[in-house]
Formats: structure tokens, C-alpha cells, sequence
């Protein structure tokens, strides 16, 4: 039997106590567990040299900083891996698979009707005024060495990073 998936390697010791930040012990054996009946002797020649409780202990640090649902979609989708991953690789792959997973299951629309064209339209309408009121005719120099100067928006909000980027371009005449 592989070295890692001997219980007497897991047993916690006074001299080794499990990290405290850390996924459970039993997570981290269950996961080598599967990657030794994956891999076979390519995953234990991964620590070959290596203390191995060492080595679960920082993968247990490293993947208690993910969800349990990132954890799950990566050790259910280990079948991507051609060879044993690496730490870098597995928690990468934990991300990448909870996003695929929940871009899978997100849920979908149904019975949606469209709405009455009179109702789209008149809606449109109130939008469009409310946005005219909203713009700026022309964005002079003036305006926008006043808004730098000022520093701040007329209701004394901070002026984004976009705003200032527009006042840039106003005074280098890059737009309007």
C-alpha cells in the first residue's frame, strides 16, 4: 500500500500537531487517498524525499483557503489531470471547475413572455428623457479645470477615476 494512504501516517502526533488555519485532517487523507488511486506511484513519487505529513499539512493550509464548494468541484474533476497535479495546479484547477460547475448549473429562465410593445416603448421614452437630463450638451476646458480644481462632485462626492480621466481629455481635447 502507498506510504501517503497508510493510516499510521496520518495519525497526528504531539511533535506535529495539525495546523490550526486547515482543512480537516481527513479532507486532506481522503483527497491523497484518491489521487493514490489515480495516479498510482506517479503521485507518491511526487513526495519521494519528502516528509509527507509535511507535506498534507501545507496542502491543508493552502486548501483551506477555498470554499468547500471550490474543494469539491476540483477533487470531482480530477479526471482533467493527465498526471498528479501540483498544490499550484490543484487549487487553480479547484477555482476554475466551481466556476465552470456553477456556470452549469445556474438556473434558467422560464415562461418568459415578452412584454406588450406600448409598455417597451413608453418605457424607453421616460429612460431617454431621464438620461437627456442627465447629460452634458458639450464638456468645455472650464468645466473641467473646475472639477479638478473643486476635487469633488457637485454633491461633494469624490471624483472617480473615470471623471478625472474625462477632464483630462476635455483639456487635452481628445473629446467633445
Amino acid at each position: 500500500m502507498n506510504r501517503m494512504t497508510e493510516q499510521s501516517n496520518f495519525q497526528p502526533s504531539d511533535s506535529h500537531p495539525w495546523p490550526a488555519k486547515a482543512i480537516p485532517q481527513h479532507w486532506i487523507e481522503a483527497l491523497f487517498a484518491k489521487m493514490s488511486a489515480f495516479y498510482g506511484a506517479r503521485f507518491a513519487d511526487l513526495w519521494r524525499g519528502t516528509n509527507t505529513m509535511e507535506v498534507q499539512k501545507a496542502w491543508a493550509v493552502e486548501l483551506g483557503k477555498l470554499s468547500a464548494a471550490q474543494m469539491k468541484a476540483g477533487s470531482d474533476n480530477l479526471t482533467a489531470f493527465p498526471k498528479p497535479p501540483s498544490l499550484p495546479e490543484f487549487i487553480e484547477h479547484c477555482k476554475r471547475m466551481r466556476l465552470e460547475s456553477a456556470a452549469h448549473t445556474a438556473p434558467k429562465l422560464e415562461h418568459v413572455t415578452r412584454a406588450d410593445q406600448k409598455v417597451i416603448d413608453s418605457n424607453l421614452k421616460k429612460i431617454q428623457t431621464i438620461a437627456r437630463g442627465t447629460q452634458l450638451k458639450s464638456a468645455s476646458r472650464a468645466w473641467a479645470h473646475e472639477m479638478i480644481e473643486r476635487g469633488t462632485a457637485r454633491n461633494g462626492a469624490p471624483l472617480t477615476v473615470e471623471v478625472l480621466q474625462s477632464c483630462r481629455d476635455v483639456i487635452e481635447g481628445k473629446t467633445f
